[in-house]
């Protein structure tokens, strides 16, 4: 008897989590990064013609506890309008029961990434310090959630 390599089993793993996006608007286009609840993917939303970040929660099903804390993201997060908090366009449900959020794609690097980069202390500090000031001038609290 063979055993499959972890690489394998890896990427199985990924291509059986990869969303169904049959039914909706979006074509999905790469992934972007895993977070605590799900995935975040660049999709793109074909009615619109346009470059989207689609977060998809890991477990089926709308009534669970996560699900609960999906939609009440996208809902909080669309009710706010501010420079430094990026748009929500649409939530659901896919065709095997996960929830999905989208929001507008923002391209850059992200913040861990970018900060390995960073040598200095004191400019590592700078990024951190004007980070926080966003927080603290964001209407509430949950704008400053960075979700993925």
């Amino acid at each position: 008897m063979r055993f499959l390599s972890d690489t394998a089993l890896e990427r199985l793993r990924e291509g059986a989590n990869v969303p169904d996006l049959a039914g909706t608007r979006y074509r999905l286009l790469d992934r972007i990064a895993r977070g605590g609840m799900g995935v975040v993917y660049t999709a793109e939303d074909e009615n619109l013609q346009r470059r989207v970040a689609l977060k998809v929660l890991d477990l089926p099903g709308r009534d669970g506890d996560l699900a609960s804390r999906l939609i009440r993201e996208a809902r909080v997060l669309a009710a706010l309008e501010h420079p430094g908090i990026v748009p929500v366009h649409d939530v659901g449900t896919l065709a095997d029961g996960r929830v999905f959020y989208t929001m507008k794609f923002v391209e850059g690097q992200r913040l861990d990434k970018y900060i390995e980069s960073v040598t200095s202390f004191p400019d590592r500090l700078r990024i951190f310090l004007s980070a926080s000031v966003m927080r603290l001038r964001s209407p509430t609290p949950a704008a400053s959630c960075i979700a993925t």
